[in-house]
């Protein structure tokens, strides 16, 4: 073709890289496509060369082997006992916490807050000033729940005679633990407490506790948590921040329970009453369910597959499936992209923080966020900026999980399988919805919305892989 015959026709272009070259050719109207690229890992040559190490065949076939199991989660709720009967490596005065391990110095103020009510909850101590007493001459086990099948939301404190739901993943056997959901006021999981607290924590031991195991005893594993989710996800909710259609149906499947088991009415009623009004009742039940199919999972060598993430306002921690035990931990991130309360901001909260990062983990929460319109304004915009953010969550993941299928977005199968190397080379990281409690004592939550995981972190995981694959070849 001569030259004067390309200059005559309708010019077509497609812009690769930076977007500004292609939106001038579209102001001036000509055909252009906008191929988004950019540079592998931001260009780091050090991160580039550990990728290359961990793409390939070994790594590809253990990352669909930690995915088919991760599917073939059955988590079913077979009971609820105190945490120290059956929780491991609980003793008789340990305190378990979110996050990563914490000695009680690097303690952000809203978990040692949980800490000093969980003594005086537990009786060992009746005011603050003793509880810190017994703290100072190391009487209390401090240890991340996460190191005993166990995950709590928040402040995530656990303490011997609380009430814990047990779930088991009936596809592997294995169990996970998680408390009753306080709800919303001075509680443990936002960092404080006072006599209503204590009272509240009292009765769920003397009462609600019992009364579910009660209602359990003839019907261990009769409800399917996972089953609960995929309807909440079709109801409205993402089963993080938004929980009120799961929380509905758990309802709906306990009551009949604890009727049948002949629980005093009064109770029943007492009982129906604090979970109705509480609209995030049924998330650490779907954590213990998302703990217990995850940690299946986990231990696939060469697996790249995230199988924890956590954080507990000074650490942020993720684990890798095909890293054993070790535990890659940077600093928990400010929450900067939070829609805070009138009066209050960035400023006033403690950073990020909670085990419930384990629904993201699993391919909820987050990764299902067009399911709940109602919390769209949480990433500044609506359901069109809701369904591009799950679109990105997609880009990192390894698979999608058809059970929890995303109605507004064609039913697609959620994004399943957080992969460390999609993270590191497109520099897009997961998303967790979360609520944000303040420092000091007495306010309690001041905010809600999405935090945002610490790239460094992935990256460490990446060259940590990649320094363990180069060494056994």
């Amino acid at each position: 073709m001569a030259t004067y015959e390309l200059f005559s026709q309708k010019l077509k272009t497609v812009n690769i890289g930076l977007p500004s070259f292609g939106e001038d050719l579209i102001t001036q109207e000509v055909e252009t496509v906008m191929v988004e690229w950019q540079i592998p890992a931001g260009g780091n040559t050090e991160l580039v060369n550990a990728l290359k190490v961990i793409e390939n065949a070994e790594v590809e076939e253990a990352n669909h082997l930690t995915i088919e199991k991760i599917l073939k989660g059955e988590p079913v709720l077979i009971g609820m006992e105190r945490a120290q009967d059956v929780i491991p490596g609980m003793g008789p005065r340990s305190i378990f916490h979110a996050g990563p391990p914490l000695t009680w110095e690097r303690m952000c103020p809203g978990v040692q807050r949980g800490v000093l009510g969980a003594i005086i909850f537990e009786g060992w101590a009746k005011e603050r000033e003793s509880a810190l007493e017994l703290i100072k001459n190391n009487e209390i086990e401090f240890s991340p729940n996460h190191f005993h099948n166990a995950v709590g939301p928040m402040t995530g404190i656990i303490s011997p005679s609380m009430p814990v739901w047990v779930v088991e993943n009936k596809a592997f056997g294995n169990r996970a633990y998680s408390t009753l959901n306080e709800g919303k006021g001075v509680t443990l999981w936002y960092g404080d407490f006072d006599e209503s607290t204590i009272e509240r924590l009292t009765w769920f031991r003397d009462v609600f506790g019992p009364s579910v195991k009660k209602a359990l005893a003839k019907q261990s594993g009769t409800i399917n948590v996972f089953n609960l989710v995929a309807q909440g996800l079709s109801m409205g909710d993402e089963v993080h921040v938004r929980c009120q259609a799961t929380t509905a149906l758990l309802i709906k499947e306990l009551v009949p329970l604890l009727a049948e088991a002949g629980v005093d009415g009064k109770d029943i009623a007492d009982m129906v009453r604090f979970m109705a009004r509480n609209n995030t009742f049924s998330l650490n039940l779907a954590m213990a369910a998302s703990k217990s199919v995850l940690d299946a999972a986990h231990g696939v060598p060469h697996s790249t597959i995230v199988t924890a993430m956590t954080r507990n306002g000074t650490d942020f921690g993720i684990r890798v499936g095909g890293m054993s035990d070790q535990w890659f931990i940077t600093a928990a991130p400010a929450l900067d992209d939070c829609l805070y309360y009138a009066g209050f901001s960035v400023e006033d909260a403690v950073a990020d923080i909670g085990d419930s990062a384990i629904i993201e983990t699993v391919g909820f929460g987050g990764m299902t966020f067009a399911c709940a319109p109602t919390i769209a304004s949480f990433v500044g915009g609506g359901v069109k900026d809701a369904i591009e953010l799950n679109k990105q969550m997609a880009s990192i993941a390894y698979g999608r999980n058809k059970t929890f299928a995303i109605p507004n977005m064609d039913f697609a199968g959620s994004p399943t399988g957080i992969d460390i190397r999609k993270v590191v080379e497109s520099r897009i990281v997961p998303i967790i919805d979360t609520g944000v409690i303040h420092k000091e004592a007495g306010i309690g939550q001041i905010g809600a919305g999405v935090a945002r995981a610490p790239i460094r972190i992935f990256e460490d995981a990446v060259l940590a892989m990649a320094k363990t694959m180069s060494s056994e070849q």
